[in-house]
This record gives structure tokens, sequence and C-alpha cells, in this order.
């Protein structure tokens, strides 16, 4: 790991929490910087947004140049940082990196959200008449239909985590894919996190069932006034007797929080068309990369080059179109 920490005096200010990914290639494997969390084979990453330097209120601007200095310091061939908020400290102070100029600031999409601070109805009241229309349908066929709507406490945690997991991997199979949770350690460090942060409040599982069926788990973090949705678990609409559990079952779940005062319901990164009909805002997400003309960088480029090449040959040698 590479850690940087930033002090005024005795007082710790501000956290980066960096490491070293070595690449392959034995000797001149590429040294990529990295956020932690970031850099995970496809099939195991955790996919973390609002990666950022970590400061307090009144030192961002010296934290930020402070932390560009140090990491022009380390040695590295390569620098990503991926999923930095467009409002990040690091993104605004990016001048005070020497070599500010190589850095790529690169689009990763937007988070919808929605804001739910003074409360459900005057959510509701900021949706187009359409949307708002079809959210009241929603929550009323819930009602209609007899479906309850519960979230887990600490004794259910796990049972919900795996009705989650469940519902989330039948979905993705039976489209060829093998879902997130195919993952062990990635399954397993959630369940931890389930098991340690149900009760104190940080994360929140909820369901929507109907006469034992499960439709719909969402599961997500509490991070002060603002819920972030991380993952849900959908049966298919053939099954359930709700037209759109998803959008029921985050329109309930919003009506609660914002019952408790939550300022923000963020769908995290990635658009659908249920996300988008429910979303107020949004916040963009970029990638920071930096390529330094090192001979490691050169013959990873060239490696990375030459990988992409051999799949495309594949590809058109499958598909018959080369001897």
């Amino acid at each position: 790991m590479r850690i940087i920490t930033l002090w005024r005096g005795a007082r710790l200010v501000g956290v980066l929490p960096l490491y070293l990914d070595v690449g392959r290639g034995g000797r001149l494997g590429v040294r990529c910087l990295r956020f932690l969390s970031t850099g995970e084979a496809e099939f195991e990453e955790v996919c973390a947004d609002y990666l950022d330097l970590l400061h307090l209120p009144d030192e961002e601007m010296a934290c930020a140049k402070a932390a560009w200095r140090a990491i022009d310091a380390m040695a590295w061939d390569t620098l990503e940082l991926l999923d930095l908020s467009e409002h990040s400290a690091l993104l605004r102070w990016r001048s005070a990196f020497p070599r500010h100029a190589r850095l790529q600031p690169v689009s990763r999409d937007a988070c919808p959200i929605a804001f739910i601070g003074d409360g459900f109805e005057a959510y509701l009241a900021r949706l187009s008449s359409k949307s708002r229309m079809r959210a009241r349908q929603e929550m009323r066929k819930v009602e209609r239909s007899g479906a309850v709507f519960e979230l887990a406490d600490a004794a259910e945690a796990e049972r919900y985590f795996d009705e989650l997991i469940r519902i989330h991997q039948e979905r993705w199979m039976a489209d060829g894919r093998p879902g997130c949770f195919a993952a062990p350690r990635f399954t397993e460090f959630h369940r931890r996190l389930v098991r340690e942060w149900v009760a104190s409040g940080r994360v929140i599982l909820a369901r929507l069932s109907h006469q034992a069926s499960t439709f719909v788990v969402l599961y997500g973090f509490v991070t002060g006034r603002k819920f972030d949705l991380y993952q849900l678990g959908v049966m298919p609409d053939e099954r359930a007797v709700i037209h759109s559990p998803g959008m029921a079952a985050n329109l309930l779940l919003m009506a609660q929080l914002a019952g408790r005062e939550m300022d923000r319901y963020d769908f995290l990164r990635g658009t659908s068309a249920f996300k988008k009909s429910l979303t107020t805002e949004q916040c963009g997400m970029v990638c920071l990369a930096c390529r330094r003309p090192t001979m490691r960088a050169a013959f990873g480029e060239v490696r990375h080059l030459l990988l992409r090449a051999g799949r495309k040959v594949g590809q058109l040698v499958s598909r018959g179109r080369l001897p």
C-alpha cells in the first residue's frame, strides 16, 4: 500500500489511500498507482464510486496540493484514479500536480440521485408529471397486492443477503453471465459488511415480498444523510405480482429514508430507464489517468496493443472472416 497521510503539526488533516499495482511482465511489469479497492479482475471487482482524498472541511486545497506533490514523488509508471466525483478536491486542484499537462480526465458516466431532503411528497412533486403518476401507481399496486416491504434487522440480515444473492444470480445467469456474487472473495467481503454494519444502520437491506416469495432485495450504505444503493436483486417481471417491483421497492425505501430526514438517495453509477425517471439530479464521475515516459510504461502500452490486436484477430477467425 501507498497511503499518503497529511498533517498540520501534530494534527492529521488528510489521508489518500493508494496502492501500487505491479502488472505482469517480470521486471518490466508496469507499476500502476491506484486507489485502494480498484484494479481487481472484472469478475470480483468492488466497483466503488466516489473514491477520493479524505480531508477535514477547512483543509481541502492544502491537502489536495500536498497530495499531488506526494504522488509525483512516488515511483510509478501509470496513474489511474478511478471514479472521482466531478466535485473532487483532487480534480479541482490537479494543476498542483507537476505533470498536470499529462493528466487525462476521462468521463465515467454519472450517478443519478434523488433529492428527498424535504420529504417524500416534495420529492415526488419534482418529478415529471408522467414519472410522478407512474410512481404513485406502482406504490398503489403494492398496497393492493398485499405485498410487504421490510427492512432487515441484525437477526435477519444474513437471510436477506442470501435472498439478494439468489435473485441477483438467477437473473444474470439467465442472461449467460456469471453475476458479481459468483466470486467467493467478493461475496464474503460483503457478507462481513452485512454482519457488522446492519445493527448500526450503516448498511440497509430491504425486501419486497408477497406470500413468502421475495421479489426484490435492495442493498446499500448510509453515509451521513445520504444513502447509496450499491446492489439489488429483482425477480423477473413475469414471476412478480407487481408490474415494476424494482421501481416500487426503491420508492418505498425512499419514503422511509425521507421520514428519517435523509437528504439524498444515490443510485450510483450507471443508468436505466427507471433510475432516470426517478432522478432529480446527478453527479458526474471522472477517471484521472497519467502515463510517465518510462520503459515500463512503453512496454506495457505495446503489450496492451498486441493483446488487443490478438483478440480482434481471434474474433475474426471465430466468425469465419479470416482463413
